[in-house]
């Protein structure tokens, strides 16, 4: 349970080719790793398993993996999302100038923005950074962030427009026991909380009224990290029922973990324990599981082995 990190962050793309090319040339993305998938992995992520192909893409220090299933497509995102809907999972990117970073992802036609009028500068009781949400061709939400003088990470400071991942926020409907399932679950620490709302807040989500509590965890690890956001207006639905792990809405995080029996332990404790069909074995003798968090988002977990190939 301690020790645990989030290694990647999982987006299901309906056409591998296509998203990496947009992820590298308008991210600066590195592809790093491309395969098929591991039959071991499609078994758990998909009822009946499915061929596919996946590509591990690096921006700065951190990691994207992209995963295509080529013989069993899932159904496309919902339409009509909000951020406040509990399926909803953005990746926010660290950039250095939020004006070069807005006008390369608005020159990508296959984007379409979130956010009502362009970047939105939030108050200093909201981070007093710049932001700006927009969606991905498969509709993916993703957010870039221009972080005041002097709070860029260490770890983030690179020569590109697009510096790297800063965090992945998934959308809870209690943040008290989503905090108690990811510290109980992974050791992650609670860090900072912060309510948002106003005017800006409305129109980087695109929400009348918003109001959102934000929860951070685990400051004291590095990036990506996860941050919960607890919606208290909007449309609130929950995960389709039926979701599978091959359906484009799909993203989910994938956590390395000292040992898999601790997680798997702990997950007991709280009344779900791992059923037989979340283990596997994958290449290299490195076993993993599928969790699913308090409102069904997606965790693949990992147990970390020496000199594992990526």
């Amino acid at each position: 349970m301690s020790g645990a990190v989030i290694d990647r962050i999982t987006l299901v793309v309906s056409d591998l080719d296509r998203a990496e090319l947009d992820y590298v040339r308008t991210f600066g993305c590195r592809v790093e790793h491309r395969a098929d998938i591991e039959p071991a992995l499609t078994g758990v992520l998909c009822i009946p398993p499915a061929r596919g192909r996946r590509s591990l893409l690096r921006l700065g220090r951190e990691r994207i993996e992209l995963l295509e299933f080529t013989d069993l497509a899932g159904r496309p995102y919902p339409p009509y999302s909000t951020s406040t809907d509990l399926w909803f999972q953005h990746m926010a990117i660290i950039v250095n100038d939020m004006t070069d970073a807005y006008r390369r992802v608005m020159a990508n036609q296959r984007f379409r923005p979130i956010s009502r009028h362009g970047p939105v500068r939030l108050p200093v009781s909201s981070g007093g950074v710049a932001a700006f949400k927009f969606r991905d061709h498969d509709g993916h939400p993703l957010e870039l962030l221009a972080l005041p003088k002097g709070w860029v990470p260490e770890a983030c400071h690179g020569t590109g427009c697009f510096l790297g991942v800063d965090h992945t926020a998934i959308a809870v409907s209690d943040s008290a026991d989503s905090a108690g399932f990811f510290s109980s679950v992974f050791g992650f620490t609670v860090g900072s909380r912060t309510e948002n709302a106003g005017p800006e807040q409305d129109d980087l989500d695109d929400v009348d009224g918003v109001h959102v509590s934000v929860t951070r965890l685990a400051p004291d690890l590095p990036a990506p990290r996860l941050e919960l956001l607890r919606y208290h207006v909007g449309t609130r639905r929950p995960v389709p029922a039926g979701t599978a792990s091959n359906d484009i809405l799909a993203t989910h995080s994938v956590v390395r973990v000292a040992s898999l029996d601790a997680t798997a332990a702990a997950l007991a404790r709280r009344g779900t324990p791992l059923a037989g069909r979340d283990l596997m074995v994958l290449r290299g003798g490195m076993r993993a599981a599928l969790v699913g968090g308090p409102d069904r988002h997606l965790f693949l977990v990992e147990e970390r082995v020496r000199d594992y190939p990526p």
